[in-house]
């Protein structure tokens, strides 16, 4: 759909510079004016013409810098390449046929796994639900004869229980923008009201796992199972075959909510699941090589990046702005199944993280015409994707604009610049 709306707006575009054509004494068009502003510091950008591939403007732009959100463009892409659009990840409860009385909740990566009941929206539309497969489970155990007599949850899948980057500031945690990557977690680890249980709080808990197990109980009671027992952390015996399970929405699915709303949760756990796919150990430092091979094997330069992460919280990040362009070029291109990386993009004025930007005051005229990834982090902001011109040119661009200390006024100058980039369009120039 997000192709299709693109199209017209090209093809519209085109039709009014042909009626208006540019007068043929029209020169190169710099934004040196929103260069100057204060408020760019450390500048990375790269702009191309879509359709004739030139390169219109560039500043560092093959030298590595953190992307911030940005990242999850990479980790769009790997995902895709790796797992495809249709993969839907797998959520187990398993039992040994030694000890067919205990029970373990076996992780797979899918944070999406919900707490709310059948009837209630879960945080992430049309999610698996914790009381669907202890249905199963009671299900299961009446026509086994079974009694529960022992509950584990196990996150091992990705080495260990939890994990957060010394880098990661804690007010992920206390924002409620970011949670520890475990193979297991419900609702992103999010949390709820006490008084109200089905209404979320903007927090999210410190150990995901234990929430999981605690949630798990609870709808195993629902179901007049496992009355007065806890959860505890165990991994699975390597013997124990399936009792229950669920499946997430398909992968494009959750691709679109990452890069809609910068779900830095689901980035993770699509890095993790990816590395397991690919024969990895699903472990934040196996993310590194991950993407150097994914991307490589795609023919973009991998030689100057660095993945720390797959959200782009971290400052450690090393990408070059150019390498996000040249792999947003094979998303215009409609290489392998990248037209669910594109479809995910937020639209200015429209949708996602660019809801409020590019669609009101002097710039009012990019409305629905900046399709791109928004990225924030302490040090910085950072744009990359698709631009419709004023003159109907698609640009195609990265831009990183990085500070010591960042704040709203050098995402405006960020903003700035890249309106003049639609300003421009094919007559953009150095």
């Amino acid at each position: 759909m997000q192709k299709q709306t693109k199209s017209l707006l090209l093809a519209i575009s085109i039709l009014i510079v042909a009626l208006f054509p540019t007068p043929a004494h029209a020169t190169g068009c710099t934004p040196e004016k929103q260069l100057a502003s204060s408020n760019i510091k450390q500048l990375h950008v790269e702009v191309i013409n879509a359709a004739s591939g030139q390169t219109l403007f560039s500043k560092n732009e093959q030298q590595p810098a953190r992307s911030a959100s940005v990242m999850k463009v990479l980790t769009a892409a790997v995902a895709l390449d790796v797992l495809g659009p249709d993969y839907r990840i797998t959520t187990s409860v398993m039992v040994s046929p030694t000890e067919p009385g205990k029970i373990y909740l076996v992780g797979a990566g899918d944070i999406t796994l919900s707490r709310m009941p059948g009837n209630i929206t879960s945080y992430y539309a049309k999610a698996p639900k914790l009381d669907s497969m202890t249905k199963q489970i009671a299900a299961w155990a009446k026509a086994s004869s079974v009694s529960i007599s022992a509950v584990s949850v196990d996150s091992s899948l990705f080495g260990g229980d939890k994990e957060w980057h010394p880098t990661w500031s804690k007010l992920g945690l206390t924002s409620g923008y970011m949670a520890a990557v475990s193979a297991l977690q419900i609702d992103a680890a999010r949390l709820t009201s006490t008084r109200y249980p089905n209404s979320w709080l903007a927090q999210r808990t410190a150990t995901p796992v234990k929430q999981a197990g605690e949630l798990f109980v609870a709808s195993l009671n629902k179901q007049g199972i496992a009355s007065g027992l806890k959860a505890t952390i165990a991994k699975a015996p390597s013997n124990s075959f399936v009792i229950a399970s669920v499946q997430s929405r398909p992968v494009s699915e959750l691709i679109a909510n990452m890069l809609r709303v910068s779900d830095n949760s689901l980035a993770e756990a699509l890095g993790r699941v990816a590395s397991i796919k690919y024969g990895l150990d699903g472990s934040m430092a196996s993310l590194n090589t991950l993407y150097k091979k994914v991307l490589k094997a795609r023919g973009l330069d991998v030689s100057q990046i660095s993945i720390v992460d797959g959200s782009g919280l971290s400052k450690l990040n090393q990408v070059p702005a150019a390498l996000i362009n040249d792999l947003l070029v094979l998303v215009n291109q409609g290489v392998g199944d990248y037209e669910a990386l594109e479809a995910g993009l937020p639209v200015s004025g429209q949708s996602g993280s660019l809801k409020s930007r590019f669609a009101t005051g002097s710039k009012v005229d990019t409305k629905g015409k900046v399709f791109a990834k928004t990225g924030y982090i302490r040090s910085g902001y950072s744009l990359a994707g698709f631009l419709i011109a004023k003159d109907g040119t698609e640009l195609i661009f990265t831009v990183y604009n990085l500070a010591d200390r960042a704040n709203a006024n050098h995402r405006l100058a960020m903003d700035n610049l890249v309106y003049r980039f639609y300003q421009c369009g094919a007559s953009l120039s150095n």
